[in-house]
């Protein structure tokens, strides 16, 4: 038992120390690169057959389906600008990322917060991957549970991105729906490093500016919330200042309405509830 738990908590240090040294070094995190961060983790503990069976079907499922987003502009052209502009304004009286923006951003000059918010968007497929990985080593039951809700999480989604394709604030500025802002991401990536272009599927995919609603990038760390509370109860508490700075950093950045966020919640909420309901009707979850 405490081997075990040495375990986790050594790949615990493992998974963070990689992500914060691909940051460092400007190697984008996407599903097929951080594939092999945690293959190499596997091969330190000689769980490498195992992995490869139980984590191809995962992986190919996130790569399926940033495949299909890239495909949604095209089935549906209509793209949704005011509808959200309207919802924002209805709820908050005020676009909350232009509120944002114009008390926190000073451009031309960057501050700390502005590199922070862009690492917490830029940890989109890093942490379900490496939280994933901490399930696989605890407990398989955990690591299948979650697989189904990301993948219920993301095709439901994908399905809406196709009925609703949604602008994000940026967009809809630049198309002049909304005052001035900000995409920030234009301007803190430059000052990352590149010292490593790794290959990657992701440089043959077509990019889906208009996948707005609901937010993924919201969706996912809510869903990985509910798992922690569930597998780890009070426990999992510890992660919500990562979600509550995600979602600042998603409005901050440009990228996302709050409505797009509270979709996510919805969504992820959504996910969670019927892969508990699956899971009494599937034996496979529970093995």
């Amino acid at each position: 038992m405490k081997h075990h738990f040495f375990l986790i908590i050594l790949f615990s240090f493992y998974i963070i120390a990689v992500t914060a040294l691909m940051i460092w070094q400007g190697i984008g995190i996407a599903p097929d690169r951080y594939m092999f961060v945690l293959l190499l983790g596997s091969l330190l503990i000689k769980r490498t057959r195992s992995f490869i069976l139980d984590w191809l079907p995962f992986i190919f499922i996130l790569v399926s389906y940033d495949f299909l987003r890239g495909l949604a502009p095209f089935l549906n052209t209509h793209v949704n600008y005011q509808t959200l502009i309207n919802t924002e304004i209805f709820i908050f009286g005020f676009i909350p990322t232009i509120f944002l923006q114009s008390q926190f951003l000073h451009l031309p000059n960057l501050n700390w917060y502005d590199y922070v918010a862009t690492i917490f968007y830029f940890l989109h497929f890093a942490i379900p991957l490496g939280f994933g990985f901490l399930l696989w080593l605890d407990n398989k039951a955990y690591f299948k549970q979650f697989v189904v809700a990301i993948s219920l999480l993301s095709y439901s989604a994908w399905v809406t991105f196709v009925i609703f394709p949604a602008s994000p604030p940026w967009l809809s500025s630049d198309k002049g729906y909304i005052p001035e802002v900000t995409k920030i991401l234009d301007y803190t990536l430059g000052d990352f490093p590149t010292s490593y272009e790794l290959p990657t599927l992701y440089h043959n995919m077509n990019p889906n500016p208009v996948a707005a609603m609901p937010s993924l990038h919201s969706a996912y760390p809510f869903l990985i919330f509910l798992f922690c509370l569930s597998f780890f109860k009070w426990k999992g508490l510890f992660f919500l200042p990562y979600i509550l700075g995600v979602w600042i950093s998603l409005v901050y950045l440009g990228e996302h309405y709050v409505i797009d966020i509270l979709a996510g919640i919805l969504y992820a909420t959504t996910s969670f509830i019927a892969t508990l309901i699956l899971k009494t009707k599937i034996k496979w979850l529970n093995t």
